[in-house]
């Protein structure tokens, strides 16, 4: 039999979907966590062979904690979540995930993504196939680079460097300082980050590269 784990903050949703695949004879649910940490606790304790993971959790980035199944676990990876930009979808499978699921979906479609996660196949909601597929079409058409430039490449560990300090608060003159370069080297690096992202600011900045995983999640909770 099939045994996972769940993670997913909202305890009414966790109990529903824990319900649901409960029902399956190919499928045994070993656990369910609603926090990051607590998950990973137990998918190293359990060894499960899928986890289903929601992006937004209340202590870290739901693609923080992806990366960290995929680095560190056996583990296959389902995301199980609301978020359908394709940012997110993008961002879900850099960081390792198997499968990208709505949870509108109904209950038949995430235990197929589920057992195909298992058999290392891929599995994208069909709500999503079209409207990622159209989105890279038209992006193409448009601007063929750009797709390219902000689905596909990532930032650049400087970049990410940039983003982080100016996450703690400081200001690019103590960056500067902190990286041994120029003031203007650091605003180049925000400047490229901000564009590859398309935010205005720092704060649009620090907020996406929170929920891409690029830096703590914890860090934004009191923006």
């Amino acid at each position: 039999m099939l045994r996972i784990v769940i993670v997913e903050p909202e305890i009414f949703t966790l109990l529903g979907i824990k319900g649901a695949i409960s029902q399956s004879p190919d499928i045994e649910v070993t656990g369910d966590a609603t926090s990051g940490k607590l998950g990973f606790q137990l998918i190293e304790q359990m060894n499960p062979d899928v986890v289903l993971v929601d992006l937004l959790l209340p202590d870290m980035s739901g693609l923080e904690l992806t990366r960290s199944i995929k680095r560190d676990t056996n583990s296959k990876v389902v995301i199980f979540t609301n978020q359908t930009h394709s940012d997110f979808i993008n961002s879900a499978f850099r960081h390792g995930a198997d499968s990208y699921m709505l949870k509108s979906a109904d209950i038949e479609l995430i235990e197929l993504a589920i057992k195909r996660a298992y058999f290392n196949e891929c599995l994208l909601d069909p709500k999503l196939a079209k409207k990622l597929l159209e989105s890279l079409y038209q992006n193409r058409y448009i601007d063929p680079s750009f797709a390219d430039k902000n689905l596909l490449d990532s930032p650049t560990e400087r970049q990410i460097q940039v983003l982080r300090l100016l996450a703690q608060g400081l200001v690019f003159e103590q960056i500067a300082r902190e990286m041994f370069l120029s003031v203007s080297t650091v605003k180049h690096y925000a400047s490229d980050l901000y564009s590859k992202w398309h935010v205005k600011n720092r704060y649009e900045a620090i907020k996406r590269g929170a929920m891409l995983g690029y830096i703590d999640y914890n860090l934004i909770m009191n923006e």
